[in-house]
């Protein structure tokens, strides 16, 4: 559908942007269209394609963002404390996660889009609280949490070792090796590890971060995809027949609404590092952009009216 536009062309897989590049590239992310031109578009491939731009660019500026924060001149990633990694990681997942929600969109498979849009509202919120909440046990509460269900597997391991009489086969040898550097490389012991966790949850880091609403409407929502609810299977896998259903086997395209989700949540982050980083060149693009955005939405709800 839209595979020409697939893949912004500022982002690489294994480094940032070197700074000179950053800066040219920065200098050409602008609205594909104009406010008159929006106005004046009658078919859904037009907003569609509208749409599709524009969350290349926001992509495109927290890819910038990354390289500004995160890595050197030349492009390369620099080492960071613990306490950024976390933020810095998450970041990193978010942009990853984006560009996978891009491709999906581009090929028309919103079955796809939709679960990873969740992950995305996940991470979103995760990087807005720890922005939000940089204190020390915060990001000690964060990196302890994920280590619970590796301490649950080790106890389990641990277990069937002892029903067997002591012998450990090499699978959980290798399983428990793995678990150990998890364990070294987050500066935590085994023994600090137990299934209470002061990690707040995904609901009430929504709520301080992102509005009471986040967490009931988008992120509910979007929990048909992930679960397979009949909603879900309803919405994108069935179609209805004379006396019951049949199975819709085609992929189904997306909608411009998907993505302006995603987008919002980008341009949101993208202000607030922005901000951390001290870039006000990158805030008036992201200014720019948003303004962008709310005029392609309400032309898109006024095409919608006269359908």
């Amino acid at each position: 559908m839209f595979m020409k536009a697939m893949r912004p062309h500022a982002i690489y897989t294994d480094r940032c942007l070197p700074l000179e590049k950053m800066q040219y590239e920065m200098q050409h992310i602008k609205p594909k269209y104009s406010k008159s031109e929006i106005v004046e578009f009658n078919d859904y491939h037009q907003f569609m394609d509208a749409s599709v731009e524009l969350l290349k660019q926001t992509i495109e500026l927290l890819w910038i963002l990354i390289g500004i924060g995160y890595c050197e001149e030349n492009g390369e990633p620099k080492e960071i404390s613990k306490e950024d990694a976390v933020v810095g990681g998450n970041i990193n997942r978010y942009i990853k996660l984006n560009t996978s929600f891009l491709q999906n969109i581009c090929e028309g498979k919103i079955e796809i889009a939709s679960i990873l849009s969740r992950c995305i509202g996940e991470t979103y919120v995760n990087v807005k609280y720890l922005l939000a909440n940089s204190e020390e046990r915060v990001i000690k509460n964060y990196v302890k949490y994920s280590l619970i269900t590796e301490k649950e597997l080790w106890n389990t391991i641990k277990e069937n070792v002892a029903k067997r009489g002591g012998e450990t086969e090499h699978i959980e040898f290798r399983m428990n090796e793995s678990i150990k550097k998890s364990f070294d490389k987050s500066d935590f012991e085994l023994d600090e590890v137990s299934r209470s966790s002061k990690w707040k949850s995904i609901s009430k880091r929504a709520d301080e971060v992102a509005g009471e609403e986040f967490y009931s409407i988008f992120y509910g929502i979007s929990s048909h995809s992930i679960h397979g609810n009949w909603q879900d299977i309803l919405t994108y896998h069935l179609t209805n027949s004379e006396n019951g259903f049949k199975l819709n086997l085609k992929w189904n395209g997306p909608q411009p609404q998907l993505i302006d989700a995603s987008v919002l949540m980008n341009l949101d982050l993208i202000e607030l590092l922005a901000e951390k980083f001290a870039d006000e060149d990158i805030k008036k693009v992201k200014e720019q952009l948003l303004s962008y955005q709310v005029s392609l939405i309400e032309s898109h709800e006024e095409y919608l009216k006269k359908k």
